[in-house]
């Protein structure tokens, strides 16, 4: 049984209304500690992803980054296990480099979410790394069709969270490697409530992440194409609908959201920090989201991490279908829906028969997405 992990990811890279990004890290941090492991995290960052609090560039040591990881490792008591580093410098906050070179030597596993570190004098060091795809469809079709270094080469196991790769009616490229997948980790500790549902479903969403990438023929696009298929359905059920989005104040689409019915709301306060992205989440009736358009139309079975933390919370979550029904139960408490019709039958049965969704969503997130079984899992995928 492997005693010390260390968790390699990116929580420092969204300092600015960025909370969900770090959850989806934060939740291995967390659930290995939990199990007993003596767990580090660690991240490295380049100095044109340092900003200040208005987006402008900023030297690492006053950068919003820095003071974001600070914050949050103070906040969760891992000050003291976890490091991040300069990359072009010795600049760190937490441990220094030479620090995490050392205990790397006596690091049994090194979990490598996204792929997201370099640094080979501590990859090499490690006895073995594990492959985190958060982002399945794009990360492969960047490495085989771009020819980008998505950083897939070292690593003794590759996992995904998109359920459904490999699938026959999954066109997306396998980069010659043997994918095995897992749902994305919740500590349920940090979710459960006895509060009472807002009056809102709701999702935490860029509308613009990067540009679309081809495979075969085919264009694999972001959330806007796909939110804006479903621009009628504020007038098609009988709950608030909220967008917490990221969308620039001049993007057209922002006007006709707002005239369809959608209500927006800021991830500047409402992802701020973990506990307000959590506080959002729990303040909620359910989710209600479209997913990448390249989830989708690649039938990726990309499943959220941040629907699952709305599961454990107990709220309903209705989400764009990417295949994820052939490999998990659908249909109560996790729903899923194909175009604006199916959308919004899928919001009317919720809340024609709420208590049953929210208890089963909570049901899901226990038998599914527990830290506790999630984790091991992966353990045994990576041979130990």
């Amino acid at each position: 049984m492997p005693r010390r992990i260390l968790i390699a990811g990116a929580l420092a890279q969204h300092a600015l209304g960025g909370a969900g990004n770090a959850w989806a890290f934060l939740q291995y941090v967390l659930g290995f500690r939990r199990l007993g492991f003596d767990t580090y995290y660690v991240e490295h960052i380049a100095a044109d992803k340092c900003i200040d609090d208005e987006w402008r560039p900023a030297p690492f040591a006053s950068s919003a980054n820095a003071r974001f990881f600070t914050a949050i490792t103070e906040r969760f008591g891992f000050t003291d296990h976890a490091a991040l580093l300069e990359w072009e410098g010795a600049g760190h906050v937490g441990l220094r480099r030479n620090e995490v070179e050392a205990l790397a030597h006596d690091t049994d596993l090194l979990i490598n979410l996204s792929g997201r570190f370099h640094l080979q004098s501590v990859l090499a060091a490690v006895r073995r790394r594990l492959y985190v795809d958060l982002d399945p469809g794009f990360v492969q079709i960047w490495q085989q069709q771009y020819g980008v270094d998505m950083n897939l080469r070292g690593h003794d196991a590759h996992v995904t969270v998109g359920l459904n790769l490999g699938a026959a009616d999954c066109p997306v490229p396998m980069c010659g490697i043997e994918w095995k997948t897992t749902l994305p980790p919740v500590v349920l500790d940090e979710w459960t409530t006895t509060a009472p549902p807002g009056p809102a479903y709701t999702t935490i969403a860029d509308w613009r992440g990067y540009s679309p990438v081809e495979w075969g023929g085919v264009w694999y696009g972001q959330k806007a194409e796909e939110f804006v298929r479903l621009i009628d359905l504020p007038r098609r059920v009988g709950a608030p609908l909220e967008l917490c989005l990221a969308i620039h104040p001049d993007e057209p689409d922002r006007a006709r959201l707002d005239a369809h019915g959608w209500r927006l709301s800021s991830p500047r306060i409402h992802a701020a920090t973990p506990d307000t992205y959590r506080d959002y989440i729990r303040g909620s009736r359910g989710e209600l989201t479209v997913v990448k358009n390249g989830y989708a139309v690649g039938r990726t079975g990309w499943f959220s991490d941040r629907s699952a933390c709305y599961l454990a919370a107990g709220r309903p979550v209705i989400i764009q279908d990417t295949g994820i029904g052939t490999h998990v139960p659908t249909g109560a408490g996790l729903l899923t829906f194909t175009d604006l019709d199916s959308a919004a039958a899928a919001v009317n049965a919720v809340e024609g028969d709420y208590a049953r969704h929210a208890a089963a969503a909570a049901a899901f997130a226990r038998a599914h997405l527990d830290s506790d079984r999630v984790l091991p899992r992966l353990l045994e995928m990576v041979g130990l």
